[in-house]
């Protein structure tokens, strides 16, 4: 088991509601824990800070989508007698892969998405100017992806060229 506090959480425990909330709890207790871990509270915040509250909204999130359909917390409220904390639709895991290219580009990071996908289009005109500065806004908010430093590094070396 991992030793982060959020993955110890079941969806409820994460809500802060019991497993006989109503619909109408539900969105109530989400709206709340959006009001605390939504990304855009920590735009200032450092970038450890703003990464661990997207990584426990988008959890949260989770928890709203599954809680929230009655088919599916249903299923969950199975698995977690059972044992396990998290939902895992297999179908939608199916589609995922199915419509996610291999070697596909991703980003963690919110404020990283818009440039990343700005830097992909710009490429795919043909303006490799654009297409350096938005990976490079793009790396600034995900300095650590490798796989977004590569493009960044082989459109550089297309506008050598």
């Amino acid at each position: 088991m991992s030793d982060d506090r959020l993955d110890q959480l079941d969806y409820y425990e994460l809500l802060r509601i019991e497993p006989s909330a109503s619909g109408d709890d539900v969105r109530r207790a989400f709206h709340d824990f959006a009001m605390r871990y939504h990304p855009d509270r920590y735009a200032g915040a450092p970038p450890d800070k703003a990464e661990r509250a997207s990584q426990i909204y988008r959890r949260g999130a989770e928890a709203y989508r599954v809680l929230s359909n009655l088919e599916q917390r249903k299923r969950y409220d199975q698995l977690m007698a059972a044992g396990t904390l998290r939902y895992v639709d297999p179908t939608a895991t199916e589609e995922r892969a199915a419509k996610k290219p291999e070697g596909a580009l991703e980003v963690k990071s919110l404020r990283a998405r818009p440039f990343l996908q700005k830097g992909i289009d710009a490429e795919k005109r043909g303006d490799l100017q654009q297409a350096k500065l938005n990976f490079g806004m793009a790396l600034q908010h995900e300095a650590d992806n490798a796989a977004l430093k590569q493009r960044y590094d082989d459109v550089v070396a297309k506008l050598k060229k």
